[in-house]
């Protein structure tokens, strides 16, 4: 290739390089994301007041985990269906929980939700007894574009004051 050629040639590879635009960053959309897990979540606790346990289910992802306190965790939709349906066959079920916080990650793909819930459930007298408490929600946006849970972790409020050392 002779010179003037070669010369054109790299100005326009150069310009051509000068011209391209890095990739344009994805639309923030943790505000509407919220408010889509805000719904959500609104729904889900509905379904736990009517005792649907297929309808409370429907929210966790296939591979989701449940993490009950002295319980073994429940690993996988059908497991945590098994064990919510048998919690709601109790009379004296009841569960409540209010989102306080959800923070979605820059990304898009994750977010997590705080909040406080309430549970009674028959002790081994059959007398209701109410447990109070706070959780953390991780969920996932699916692939389809819907928000599932993946991970959920309710803790119980402490029975008595807790020492600090």
């Amino acid at each position: 290739m002779n010179r003037p050629v070669r010369f054109v040639a790299s100005v326009s590879i150069l310009a051509v390089a000068a011209c391209a635009q890095p990739p344009a960053a994805p639309p923030d959309t943790r505000a509407d994301d919220e408010a889509t897990i805000l719904a959500a979540v609104e729904e889900w606790s509905a379904a736990a007041q009517a005792k649907d346990a297929d309808e409370f289910v429907s929210f966790y992802a296939d591979d989701a985990v449940l993490m009950l306190e002295d319980a073994p965790d429940l690993a996988g939709a059908e497991s945590i269906r098994e064990g919510v349906s048998a919690m709601m066959q109790d009379p004296a079920f009841d569960l409540s929980f209010q989102a306080e916080d959800v923070v979605v990650a820059r990304a898009g793909d994750l977010a997590y939700e705080t909040g406080s819930y309430s549970l009674t459930l028959s002790d081994a007298a059959q007398n209701p007894v109410t447990d109070t408490g706070r959780y953390v929600v991780v969920w996932e946006k699916q692939a389809d574009g819907a928000w599932k849970v993946v991970l959920d972790v309710p803790v119980s409020e402490p029975a008595g004051p807790i020492a600090m050392e």
